[in-house]
């Protein structure tokens, strides 16, 4: 079973109901549902993404540990509550990304991945804990009752330290795509980022054939002229045709060649 459909009216899914399915990759959970029990999707490790609604108030312990492969969250917040978005990045680590249907907008957030270790002091021999990436600071932003947006753009300061270009390109497409809460000043910091990094930032666009985020940069005016040749050489060597024709598309409508007349 690939994708598994909860029915309309149940509300609850018990403790271990569906532990250690390895074929599941989709979950759909309907809005009659207000309760996930302990360890209910415990060990899916092929579980891509789930659905859920603001009306899932509570998600016990464990309920989407080991799933290691879940990527992708998908909310209804009908009311800006964010059901129990808390409880599920408590249970992972590694990098997620939600998406939120509010009734009057939708946000696309990236949380990135983190981990930690212990380190002695070999003075005072205590362990101290170490954690690496700024995933368990942006899962602070998390609350069971809402998001706080205006700190998830401020953690991008602490992101520029911890994390690799992809993934800050992604926050960042993300983020701009889906202005929900986002403040001016906030704005202008991502780009002003991605204006910095235009170069690596469109070149990794083409290079995954990302149309939003091309398009993106062509409304930041990341583009430049004298870039162009560099990337459409790019798109050929790595045979994105999608990105090959939107390249050349905005070249010959921003940056045409001018062929020169000569008198005889």
């Amino acid at each position: 079973m690939r994708i598994l459909e909860i029915p309309e009216g149940t509300t609850e899914i018990k403790n271990y109901e569906y532990r250690g399915l390895k074929e599941l990759e989709q979950v759909l959970i309907p809005n009659s549902v207000k309760k996930i029990g302990k360890h209910a999707f415990y060990d899916c490790r092929n579980l891509k993404s789930i659905r859920i609604s603001g009306n899932l108030h509570e998600i016990e312990d464990g309920a989407f540990k080991n799933c290691d492969s879940l990527r992708y969250v998908e909310v209804t917040a009908d009311d800006r509550e964010t059901g129990c978005m808390k409880n599920i990045v408590a249970d992972l680590s590694h990098e997620i990304v939600f998406h939120i249907q509010y009734s009057d907008g939708q946000a696309r957030l990236l949380v990135p991945s983190y981990s930690y270790d212990y380190e002695i002091d070999i003075n005072s021999r205590v362990f101290h804990e170490v954690v690496y990436g700024s995933g368990d600071a942006y899962q602070r932003c998390v609350s069971k009752e809402k998001i706080d947006f205006g700190e998830y753009d401020f953690l991008f300061s602490v992101a520029k330290r911890e994390e690799q270009e992809p993934t800050l390109f992604e926050l960042i497409t993300d983020r701009l795509e889906y202005p929900y809460q986002l403040e001016e000043k906030a704005k202008e910091r991502y780009l002003a980022y991605l204006k910095e990094h235009a170069v690596s930032y469109v070149k990794q666009k083409i290079e995954s054939n990302d149309q939003k985020g091309l398009r993106l940069a062509a409304d930041c005016g990341l583009f430049r002229k004298e870039d162009m040749e560099e990337y459409l050489e790019l798109a050929g060597k790595e045979k994105k045709i999608e990105s090959m024709a939107f390249l050349m598309e905005y070249q010959n409508q921003y940056f045409p060649v001018i062929l020169q007349e000569f008198e005889f």
